[in-house]
């Protein structure tokens, strides 16, 4: 699977929903989500070498295996945000996609939060004097 099929993949599915489309709204919009989930499985399959590197990558660190877990769901959550908020979006609903895009940055944030604590520990041993 390369960009090419993506690509093709994606045009046919737009020429087809906007054919669709005129007469039967829904499913022009179900053809755009259906082919979204495609690219993403896809994607994620092509991405699956990539991300064995990185794991890789990161266990060859010092740093924790929580920070890689982390950067994996950060990875995931950004995926599905922006895949629901281009599927509202198509359905031409863009104060849901907003939503979507708001309750994913939401999500990264809470995700991230043990990441500030831990700088914000180090960044008080830092002012004490201590060591990092």
């Amino acid at each position: 699977m390369n960009i090419v099929t993506i690509a093709g993949i994606t045009v046919i599915a737009a020429f087809l929903s906007v054919l669709i489309r005129k007469h039967y709204p829904e499913y022009g919009m179900a053809i755009g989500l259906i082919t979204g989930v495609m690219v993403l499985i896809m994607l994620i399959l092509q991405l699956a070498p990539v991300l064995n590197r990185l794991r890789t990558m990161l266990d060859s660190t010092s740093l924790p295996s929580e920070y890689g877990l982390i950067l994996f769901k950060a990875l995931g959550i950004s995926l599905l945000a922006q895949l629901s908020a281009d599927a509202c979006r198509d359905a031409d609903e863009n104060s849901l996609a907003e939503k979507a895009e708001l309750a994913g940055k939401v999500f990264l944030l809470i995700l991230a939060l043990p990441l500030f604590e831990k700088v914000a520990e180090l960044a008080v041993r830092l002012m004490n004097g201590g060591e990092a």
